[in-house]
């Protein structure tokens, strides 16, 4: 799922803001992995309990170019 969503991110011009709860969850282990750069900010606490607020994805490092090319999408 992650490579997919690396697939994603190089169609489109970056940087971009994810916000959806699964994406960010995908961003997060990207960057653990150092595919990508990005920014996440820590959860907001609501009234209704937390929010999470938009990531923002940066660049593609030289080792998330190197999975592309390894995993060329299908």
């Amino acid at each position: 799922m992650t490579i997919s969503f690396l697939h994603r991110l190089a169609e489109q011009q970056l940087p971009i803001a994810v916000s959806r709860g699964a994406d960010i969850d995908a961003v997060r282990v990207l960057a653990l992995a150092g595919h990508v750069k990005a920014t996440i900010p820590g959860p907001m606490r609501t009234l209704d309990g937390y929010a999470q607020p938009p990531a923002t994805v940066t660049a593609i490092t030289s080792l998330g170019q190197s999975m592309l090319r390894r995993f060329p999408r299908r």
